[in-house]
């Protein structure tokens, strides 16, 4: 109850005590930098009750001073205790509660939560993608110069066979990375919690990332990569089976 007083008076100060009066009471009067209107308490001739827009307060001179914020005032002149009063105001300016500016800030938390996740399985997708094309495209030229090399379309030892021969070995090493078939470089491409091994698939992103990135399919971003090092760097001096969960879901 404490923070609906709190929070409501913060909106309440931004409208101001004088356009409160105005929609709950009578039009004040000015006299200097004071606003002056009638007492509830006394059958008021000169307007003795004053306004402070400065501090959004006010005081009754005649009825002994009496005093207090924006939602004490409502409740004086209005008879009302002043959680009614703080009802009315809020009914009337549509001022959130506690309750309900917790239930929008949970809103916003999932709707937060959601687009982040759908940002991240839009990144796999593109990851994935860029990755089949990339393996699709170098078995195409293994193919192709497979077929020369075969037909012996360039005589051995040539400038034009030795650079097939360079783009094929190439080629195969990058097969080997991008289809983690080489058991010498990724021994361990999955942890295993029991035994508390790494796991190479870091490694693996940073190797597969470099070759996407040549040839222009897919570009991590610099927050990925970080994420992507942090966490081989993790595996590589893990000792135990603790395991560091990374955001990257590649």
């Amino acid at each position: 109850m404490k923070s609906d007083f709190t929070i409501a008076k913060e909106e309440l100060n931004r409208i101001g005590i004088i356009k409160i009066c105005s929609d709950f009471y009578i039009e004040p009067k000015q006299r200097g930098s004071i606003f002056f209107t009638k007492s509830p308490s006394t059958p008021d001739k000169t307007f003795s009750l004053a306004l402070y827009s400065s501090s959004n307060t006010f005081t009754d001179f005649a009825n002994a001073n009496h005093s207090g914020d924006v939602i004490a005032f409502v409740s004086y002149i209005k008879g009302i205790n002043n959680w009614q009063a703080l009802k009315d105001l809020q009914a009337f300016y549509g001022l959130i509660n506690v309750r309900e500016l917790d239930k929008q800030e949970a809103r916003r938390r999932i709707q937060l939560q959601q687009q982040e996740e759908q940002k991240k399985a839009k990144r796999q997708q593109e990851f994935k993608a860029a990755l089949f094309g990339e393996i699709d495209r170098l078995k195409r030229w293994e193919n192709i110069y497979n077929v020369i090399m075969k037909k012996q379309i360039y005589a051995p030892f040539t400038n034009e066979w030795c650079y097939c021969i360079k783009e094929q070995q190439q080629i195969n090493l990058k097969l080997d990375i991008l289809c983690a078939v080489d058991s010498r470089t990724y021994i361990r491409m999955k942890p295993n919690p029991l035994m508390g091994l790494s796991s190479d698939r870091p490694q693996w992103l940073l190797d597969t990332l470099a070759i996407l990135a040549e040839h222009g399919s897919f570009k991590a971003t610099k927050a990925e990569l970080e994420e992507i090092i942090a966490q081989r760097d993790f595996e590589l001096t893990r000792m135990s089976g603790i395991d560091r969960r990374s955001n990257i879901e590649w």
